[in-house]
């Protein structure tokens, strides 16, 4: 019988990505009401050492598999020693991040699996039915972000396949140890891909970069006026922080998807968040709803940012970053 809440961790170059402890946070959540164990599966060629800090996010249980290669983008073969995992572990939900990796090796494995897969969960929620098992309900946004729906695997249909979003629940913090129950598959091997990686070229924005910034300064439409957004990232650099933005900023090409803040993109929880511009459209103000200080910048009196901004400024966003870089 299925059984578990399963994590997948995913990593980058032998060290846990922020996402894997954000989704164990999610899974515990979940087996607070089922009563499961918390599972993580990891495969890399610095498996022991992932292993080693997994444990200490405080899952039950761990299983790995060791690559004698570096198994980067290598989605294709991966994805055939996850299933053949899944299929020992037999866990009931597999929790898996919405970030690039996640998508592109869980398709497959949902595939191979023939169970089905939800993508972009922004809440996973544990319910129970008459006969008293439980299922998960999988909330997301839908329509053009202007709905959210609930959608649930189909009943006796194993493991309950999601992704979540980065950035929506907050990362467990990781102990000096733990006491997790590890296993290694020695018998599952990561065969040979038919990807092959011709060059690797750093990226400068990433993903965690922004997750983990204590200060964000986020742009809306109006930064997409004249020279404001070279302003706006000479701003950035002199408070120290990371720079996120709206819908128009992606579509304009000004910053990278993996920089979007709200429904479609990311959830964060800075310290501090500057944003210019931002008009407050509940799209992008569900990205923000857990920072510790917001602070905006509009010049619309009635925009709707002042209503969740705990310090509002009106005025005009380049006058306000001109005088600040004079100082």
């Amino acid at each position: 019988m299925a059984n578990g809440i399963c994590v997948y961790a995913e990593s980058y170059n032998g060290e846990l990505e922020t996402v894997a402890a954000e989704l164990v946070s999610a899974a515990k959540g979940l087996a607070e009401t089922t009563k499961e164990k918390v599972q993580a599966i990891v495969l890399s060629d610095h498996a022991e050492e992932l292993v080693k800090e997994l444990d200490k996010l405080g899952v039950d249980e761990i299983y790995a598999v060791k690559a004698d290669h570096d198994i980067i983008l290598q989605d294709d073969a991966v994805s055939a020693a996850i299933a053949e995992m899944l299929k020992k572990i037999e866990p009931s939900a597999v929790l898996v991040p919405a970030t690039p990796q996640g998508r592109s090796i869980f398709s497959r494995v949902a595939m191979r699996l023939g169970c089905g897969m939800t993508a972009d969960c922004t809440e996973v929620l544990a319910a129970q039915r008459e006969d008293g098992s439980f299922y998960i309900k999988q909330n997301k946004p839908s329509y053009g972000e202007n709905v959210f729906v609930t959608i649930l695997t189909k009943e006796g249909i194993y493991p309950q396949m999601m992704t979540v979003r980065p950035g929506v629940y907050a990362a467990c913090e990781a102990k000096e140890s733990g006491n997790a129950n590890v296993t290694f598959f020695d018998d599952i091997k990561i065969e040979k891909s038919g990807v092959e990686i011709l060059e690797e070229l750093p990226a400068e924005n990433t993903t965690d970069s922004i997750l983990g910034a204590e200060v964000v300064v986020v742009g809306g439409r109006g930064v997409l006026e004249d020279d404001n957004f070279e302003l706006l990232e000479k701003f950035a650099e002199k408070v120290g922080g990371a720079i996120g933005g709206t819908r128009p900023m992606v579509d304009s090409e000004m910053i990278p998807f993996n920089h979007q803040i709200g429904q479609t993109g990311l959830t964060i929880r800075p310290k501090i968040c500057i944003s210019f511009g931002v008009s407050g459209a509940i799209q992008h103000t569900e990205g923000i709803k857990d920072t510790n200080l917001y602070v905006a910048v509009n010049t619309d009196e009635n925009a709707a940012i002042f209503g969740v901004a705990d310090y509002g400024i009106q005025a005009d966003l380049k006058e306000i970053l001109e005088n600040y870089l004079t100082l």
